[in-house]
C-alpha cells in the first residue's frame, strides 16, 4: 500500500494506513502520512471495478460535479479528487487494481442509522443542497457508472433472466419472495411510463454518504459520488425514505423490526423539499413518496437476484445474507405501501 500512496504523495513517513467506513462496494483506508513535519490525513480508496467497470468514466464525472459545484454559491464542503503525482485522477497498479485519493473532512462524523426525526430532516436537507445546486448541470455530460443502475423495467428483466438460471437450492428457498417480487412489479413500469425529466442525481441517499460536523450536527458534505449520473429525482428521495424512515437497517434478520417510520418520512421530506420544493415539476413532486416503494422494491430486487446467482455483486457475511436483506427490504414495501394507502 505504501508504493500506491507514493504514487500520490512525495512524503517523508507513513504513518498509518487503516480500513475506514462501512461501504458495501469499495476498500476504503484512511492514510496519514508525514509532510513537512505535520501529520495530514487523506481517503484512500481501491476501487471495486467488478462493480465499476470503467473508472475512468467514475474519475470523470466525480470531476465534473466537483468544478460545477465550485461554480456555484454552494454551501457545503465539496469531495474534489485529488491527482496523483502523474496528474491523473487514478492509479492502476501491477494488479490491475484503481486506487484514487480524496481529502480528509476533519471534525466530521458520520453516521449509519437515522436516530431522530431531526437527523432525518437534516440529512435530506442536505441532500437537497447537493440536488438543488446540481439542478442546472447538463447532465447528459454524465457518463453512466453502472448502466441501468436506478432501470426498474431492467432490473426486473434481468431478474427474470436470473430465474432461468438461478442455483436450484436459492431458487427454492426464496419461492415466498420470488412470489412477491412478481406480483408487485407493475410499480416499474408505472414509474417507468411517467417520463420524469433527467436530472444529475447522486443515486445512493444513505445518511453514511453525508459528513457532518461534530459538534453541531449540520450536513458538511456529500460524499460517495461513484453513482452521480442521470437519473430521476425519485431515486434520490426513494433511497432517502427507504433507509431514513426504516426502524432497523437492511441486514436485520428479525422483520418484526422493520417498520416505515412516519415521522422520520415527514422531517424528511420537509428537509428535502426545503431546498427542492421550488425545483421539482409537477410530475415529480405528485409522485415523490411513490419513489420510496418503487427504490425499496428494486432494492429487493437488486439483493433476490444476487443471492439466486451466488452471491457476486454484494459483500456478504454468510450464505443466506442477500436472501434475509430481500426479506427486509420486502417488509419494508409492505409497510410502505399501509403507511401511503
Amino acid at each position: 500500500m505504501e508504493q500506491v500512496i507514493h504514487q500520490f504523495f512525495d512524503f517523508q513517513k507513513l504513518v498509518s494506513a487503516l480500513p475506514f467506513g462501512t461501504g458495501h462496494i469499495n476498500d476504503t483506508f484512511r492514510v496519514q502520512i508525514e509532510e513537512a513535519g505535520s501529520v495530514k490525513s487523506y481517503l484512500l480508496q481501491r476501487i471495486n471495478h467488478n462493480v465499476f467497470r470503467q473508472p475512468e468514466a467514475v474519475m470523470r464525472n466525480i470531476h465534473l460535479v466537483a468544478e460545477h459545484l465550485s461554480r456555484q454559491e454552494y454551501p457545503l464542503e465539496i469531495l474534489a479528487p485529488l491527482p496523483a503525482l502523474s496528474g491523473d485522477f487514478l492509479y492502476r497498479d501491477e494488479v490491475g487494481n484503481y486506487w484514487r485519493v480524496f481529502p480528509f473532512f476533519e471534525k466530521t462524523t458520520t453516521f449509519d442509522k437515522v436516530e431522530t426525526p431531526e437527523q432525518a430532516f437534516e440529512a435530506a436537507r442536505g441532500f437537497g443542497v447537493f440536488a438543488r445546486a446540481l439542478d442546472g448541470m447538463d447532465a447528459s455530460q454524465l457518463q453512466p457508472t453502472i448502466p441501468g443502475f436506478h432501470d426498474g423495467m431492467q432490473r426486473l428483466a434481468y431478474f427474470k433472466e436470473v430465474l432461468k438460471k438461478a442455483i436450484p437450492e436459492r431458487l427454492a428457498e426464496a419461492k415466498a419472495e420470488v412470489a412477491e417480487v412478481l406480483q408487485n412489479q407493475l410499480i416499474f413500469k408505472k414509474i417507468a411510463s411517467l417520463g420524469l425529466p433527467q436530472r444529475a442525481i447522486h443515486h445512493d441517499t444513505k445518511i453514511n454518504n453525508l459528513l457532518f460536523d461534530v459538534q453541531t450536527l449540520k450536513a458538511i458534505c456529500v460524499i460517495d459520488l461513484d453513482t452521480v449520473m442521470p437519473g430521476i429525482i425519485l431515486s434520490d428521495f426513494g433511497d432517502m425514505m427507504r433507509t431514513f424512515t426504516s426502524a432497523a437497517d437492511e441486514d436485520e434478520t428479525d422483520v418484526s423490526k422493520v417498520e416505515m417510520r412516519m415521522p422520520f418520512f415527514q422531517a424528511l421530506s420537509e428537509g428535502f423539499l426545503s431546498e427542492m420544493g421550488s425545483l421539482l415539476a409537477p410530475a415529480e413532486k405528485d409522485n415523490l413518496t411513490e419513489g420510496g416503494r418503487w427504490l425499496t422494491l428494486m432494492q429487493a430486487v437488486r439483493f433476490l437476484a444476487d443471492y439466486l446467482e451466488g452471491d457476486i455483486y454484494y459483500k456478504t457475511k454468510y450464505p443466506s445474507h442477500n436472501l434475509v436483506r430481500t426479506r427486509n427490504q420486502l417488509k419494508l414495501f409492505r409497510s410502505m405501501t399501509e403507511h401511503l394507502a
